[in-house]
C-alpha cells in the first residue's frame, strides 16, 4: 500500500471520527453530565451520546448508496429541466431526453470508497450498546 494511499485512508477515518467525537461531546454537554446525580444517568448520557453520530453516520452512507444506484436520478432530471426551463438564457431550447440524461449520469461512473462512513458509524454504535448494557445492568 502507498504512502499516498495510506494517508487519505487515515486523513477519511480521522476527520469521520473527529466529527462524531465532537457530534457526542455536544450532545454530552447538552444534557449536562456533570450534573447527572446517578450513574445510570451517565450511562444514559453516554449511549444517546454516542448512538446519535453512529446513526447519522450510517445514514449518511445510506443516502450515498441509494443515489449511487440512481434513486435520485428523476429528482436532480426535474431540478434541471426547472431551471432550463425558467431562467432565460440557460439552453431551455435544448432539452435533452430523460432516458439520455440518465445515461449521461450514469456514464460519468460511482461515487467510490465511502464505506468509511458505515464502519465508523458502526464503531460508535457498539460503543453506545456497550453503555446502554452498563445502563441496564446498574
Amino acid at each position: 500500500m502507498s504512502s499516498k494511499r495510506l494517508r487519505n485512508i487515515l486523513l477519511k477515518y480521522g476527520i469521520t471520527i473527529f466529527v462524531g467525537a465532537l457530534m457526542a461531546y455536544a450532545v454530552i454537554e447538552l444534557h449536562g453530565y456533570a450534573t447527572a446525580a446517578t450513574a445510570a444517568e451517565r450511562y444514559m448520557i453516554l449511549s444517546n451520546a454516542f448512538t446519535i453520530p453512529g446513526v447519522i453516520l450510517i445514514m449518511c452512507w445510506a443516502l450515498v448508496f441509494v443515489a449511487n444506484e440512481g434513486a435520485f436520478e428523476g429528482i436532480s432530471y426535474a431540478v434541471t429541466y426547472a431551471i432550463k426551463f425558467l431562467i432565460p438564457g440557460t439552453g431551455s431550447n435544448k432539452q435533452e431526453r430523460y432516458s439520455g440524461y440518465v445515461e449521461r449520469r450514469r456514464s460519468k461512473g460511482k461515487t467510490k470508497g465511502f464505506g468509511f462512513l458505515f464502519f465508523v458509524g458502526a464503531a460508535f454504535l457498539v460503543v453506545a450498546i456497550v453503555f446502554i448494557v452498563l445502563f441496564y445492568h446498574s
